[in-house]
């Protein structure tokens, strides 16, 4: 009877009822739907997304305890593993960032993510030091190398006004995705058996499968007819060559041309990316800028417990904080990126919460426990705001500031920087900043603010730097009956445009 009329009855208050009933999960929609990108290839990369960032999550905080305490490796050989595969990692993104302008980078994306695949699985075998070791090595390579590529992947498919949204989607997304999969390699962790640990390995390694099989299902689908017009939408904003004209369906845009296979001429018309002085400038100041991710992950616990008379317990409290507003944050600082002079214009609004919160760490080392908690909470918001605003910020300008037949070649450049920090920076914090105490975060809020200067000074687009060519030659004149120039053309070689040009 319950779906009798008499046992349904309607009217004004019965519908505020039902809607007062749904509004939770009508909130809940309309967040869901704030965060994700607002195109469907979009939406199928965040997906993908989400599904990497529960596997690296369930990795990360697993790994090292298996190879430890199952396998049996000592901690110490571990620790040395690693620090020498961060140094191979800080150098692997340029080659691979160099093939993909050559033979087109989400083909080297897709490649990168299978190989990527294969590696993680392959831990479910590992019994001893040296297997670990090469595929510690191996995958830290190929990590790194993926990630300057996921942005120009982005920037291909989605193009134009859409990218910002979508990266800022993605990251807000991985957040998500990354406390999921700590929260699932808490059950293999509790189980301790190696079933479980390998079953883990091989759930993170499915998730780059899926991934690689999304991105190459969104390039064929802008390959097709019926995705020409995306394609030639993007080609125009990635300044893309002239359109292939010929018999059948028309393929146009940046990926249709990589997917054509054409000799690349395009990395020896632009210089390297290691020549341009006001790119390389660009580059250190976001890597400086960058302290905050120092900051927030190896400063703030260490500080908290040695420098304050707050309780050891809030270090959770306040990276919970900076991971939701992360999330929160990401996708409503893109609408303020769109055009290059407004993602300018971010530098300063992400210089003034940073500053703000050196202020406030520095005041809370003076005052009790729970005020301490609070000056700490305030602290951690301001430094999120503006971690979070400088991310957005420069994404778009490194995207700009790139030559689109280089595009892969200066993004990889970019990713330096960033690796630059993590290995600078958690010696600078433990060193110099936690020891001088309030001088320490006067010193820190001072290399912010040159950093910030520093992206105000050098951001922007510009003409491509080119390599020095020879001067071009006369045009030929040949007189004619009234001695006029019969052309005034210089004879060259017909060509087209290169897939470098026209996929970055």
């Amino acid at each position: 009877m319950s779906g009798s009329p008499a046992s349904a009855p309607s009217g004004p208050g019965t519908d505020r009822a039902n809607g007062a009933a749904g509004r939770p999960s009508g909130r809940l929609l309309r967040f869901v739907l704030a965060i994700l990108p607002s195109t469907s290839a979009g939406r199928k990369l965040a997906a993908g997304a989400v599904a990497d960032s529960v596997g690296s999550g369930m990795f990360l905080a697993a790994s090292t305890l298996y190879f430890v305490t199952v396998v049996g490796i000592p901690a110490t050989r571990v620790g040395a593993v690693i620090s020498i595969a961060g140094i191979i990692g800080l150098i692997s993104p340029v080659p691979f960032g160099r093939l993909a302008d050559r033979v087109g980078p989400t083909r080297v994306y897709v490649a990168l993510l299978a190989a990527r695949g294969v590696g993680y699985a392959g831990f479910a075998l590992v019994d001893s030091f040296w297997p670990y070791a090469v595929l510690t090595c191996v995958l830290t390579a190929l990590d790194r190398g993926c990630s300057p590529l996921q942005q120009v992947v982005v920037g291909l498919i989605e193009g134009g006004e859409n990218q910002a949204r979508t990266m800022a989607s993605i990251r807000s997304v991985r957040n998500i995705g990354l406390t999921a999969g700590f929260l699932l390699a808490g059950a293999v962790l509790a189980i301790e058996h190696r079933a479980a640990f390998a079953a883990l390995f091989l759930g993170n390694a499915l998730t780059f499968f899926v991934i690689a099989l999304v991105v190459e299902r969104l390039r064929r689908g802008l390959e097709s007819p019926a995705g020409a017009g995306a394609g030639a939408t993007t080609a125009k904003q990635a300044g893309a060559g002239p359109e292939k004209t010929g018999a059948g369906p028309e393929k146009t845009g940046p990926l249709a041309q990589e997917a054509a296979g054409e000799p690349d001429s395009g990395p020896a018309r632009v210089r390297s990316p290691f020549l341009d002085l006001r790119f390389l400038l660009f580059t250190v100041s976001n890597g400086i800028l960058s302290l905050h991710d120092s900051v927030l992950f190896l400063l703030l616990p260490l500080w908290l417990t040695t420098a304050t008379s707050a309780p050891a317990s809030a270090v959770s409290v306040l990276l919970a904080v900076n991971t939701v507003l992360t999330v929160l944050l990401q996708v409503y600082v893109a609408k303020f990126a769109d055009t290059t002079a407004r993602a300018l214009r971010l530098i300063w609004f992400a210089l003034v919460p940073l500053l703000l919160s050196c202020g406030v760490f520095a005041g809370a080392e003076y005052v009790p426990a729970w005020p301490a908690a609070a000056f700490a909470v305030i602290a951690v918001v301001l430094l999120t705001v503006g971690e979070n605003v400088h991310s957005v910020a420069v994404w778009n300008l490194s995207y700009d500031m790139s030559p689109a037949p280089a595009r892969a070649r200066y993004l990889a450049t970019f990713s330096l920087g960033v690796t630059g920090q993590q290995i600078v920076g958690p010696v600078l914090m433990t060193a110099v900043v936690l020891p001088l105490g309030t001088s320490g975060w006067a010193l820190l809020a001072g290399v912010f603010l040159l950093a910030g200067l520093g992206l105000r000074a050098t951001g922007g687009p510009r003409p491509a730097p080119t390599a020095d060519r020879a001067p071009a030659p006369e045009p030929a004149v040949t007189a004619g009956a009234t001695g006029s120039p019969a052309s005034t053309d210089t004879p060259t070689t017909p060509t087209t445009p290169t897939p470098s040009e026209v996929t970055s």
